[in-house]
């Protein structure tokens, strides 16, 4: 259970924050950047859960660990998918306003 992560793990600290805090430091980190460690982070978990998969398969850990990583991995890319999703949409809503 200990593996299970928060969502907001995801971002960056000086972006996760709570709402009630105040915090007078101008993030360093752009758009992209942000969405370039997301995807840094989608892509480390399929990689876990593949080598779970190995360590499964030559007898190294258990079913338990090995289906704890693999939904570990669906769960981070379905988070992917949505915000693209979002993304695209917000995107193409911007577009009709601009015609």
């Amino acid at each position: 259970m200990s593996e299970i992560k928060n969502i907001n793990l995801l971002l960056p600290n000086k972006l996760s924050e709570p709402s009630g805090s105040k915090s007078t430091e101008k993030s360093d980190l752009s758009f992209s950047d942000v969405l370039k460690k997301s995807i840094e982070q989608v892509n480390d978990a399929q990689l876990q859960a593949d080598a779970a998969i190995k360590k499964a398969m030559s007898g190294e850990t258990d079913i338990h660990d090995t289906m704890i990583a693999i939904q570990k991995a669906d769960v981070s890319l379905k988070l992917m998918m949505e915000v693209r999703n979002k993304l695209l949409e917000a995107y193409q809503d911007i577009m009709r306003t601009q015609v």
